[in-house]
């Protein structure tokens, strides 16, 4: 992927599966210090330690000309269909770009996705109309969904594009069973509204890797299409029954938080002071990344 700049026994449990989105790889990167103290930020902002979160360089790429790019969703809401399902627990992408060189564009050389398993409330009891107090971790009960980056990354403000696929978790179904797939994603094409975009954090641009610039944004698409589940044998039409799939665009909508910081692996500028000055959501609109 190129930069052009530098700068979701268990039919009904998969129907609210759906909902879980998002938008992840750790290891050590070179010359980093943590971020400031979370007591700094307000108490929503999701944790960005780029040392610990970005993957390492590539070996001989110059960290000037690398960049890390975050972005978390930490709340909203999905309607696939008929069904409608909250954001309970955070979703990582992490985005490395490199360059060669200063006149040739940036390379993507990696792309990933994280977030813990979400527990629908209720499990397959609850989807079915039955809730049981105290019943929602009993192992066929319990139902969990986790996103799945599926490809198609595309970063070119106002609009992010992703593929993604859910994955379902529950004891009868397997460990293979997701709505979509690598070759039949849910493809987003998620809006922002320049307008809505408030700065969290100006970070620091002596050492945007130790300190990014954090911003927050509110994004959404009533595009996208549904495809129907993989991988999940026989109970793969009674999934797409319940759940209403392939679900056509305009039956579906995503809304949700994001928080974004982005940062070179090295600062590459001498005239840092200047650069204080820049407003972040303005280096953000320059930034593009394309499949």
């Amino acid at each position: 992927m190129k930069l052009s700049t530098r700068a979701a026994l268990a039919a009904a449990p998969v129907g609210l599966a759906l909902g879980m989105l998002a938008v992840p790889a750790h290891a050590a990167a070179p010359q980093a210090t943590p971020l400031a103290a979370p007591q700094d930020l307000p108490p929503d902002v999701p944790e960005f330690d780029f040392a610990e979160q970005c993957p390492p360089l590539p070996a001989g790429q110059d960290p000037k000309l690398a960049t890390c790019l975050q972005l978390v969703v930490t709340g909203g809401s999905m309607k696939l269909g008929g069904l409608t399902q909250e954001i309970t627990q955070p979703m990582r992408t992490v985005i490395q770009a490199v360059q060669p060189s200063w006149d040739e564009p940036a390379t993507y050389t990696s792309v990933k996705m994280t977030g813990k398993p979400m527990t629908v409330p209720g499990g397959v009891l609850g989807l079915l109309g039955f809730p049981l107090s105290g019943a929602d971790g009993l192992p066929y009960n319990k139902v969990q969904v986790q996103a799945k980056y599926a490809g198609g990354f595309d970063f070119a403000l106002p609009t992010t594009a992703l593929g993604l696929k859910i994955k379902l978790i529950n004891g009868a179904i397997g460990n293979g069973c997701f709505i979509g797939s690598n070759k039949d994603p849910m493809k987003l094409n998620l809006l922002i509204d320049f307008n809505k975009i408030t700065s969290v954090s100006p970070g620091d641009y002596t050492n945007p890797f130790a300190d990014p610039p954090i911003l927050k944004m509110p994004t959404g698409d009533t595009t996208f299409a549904v495809p129907k589940t993989s991988g999940c044998g026989i109970f793969g039409p009674v999934i797409d029954w319940k759940a209403g799939l392939p679900s056509p665009s305009g039956q579906n909508a995503a809304s949700f938080t994001v928080y974004m910081a982005t940062a070179p692996y090295k600062p590459a500028y001498a005239d840092v002071a200047a650069r204080r000055t820049q407003d972040p959501v303005q280096t953000f609109r320059k930034l593009k990344i394309h499949g």
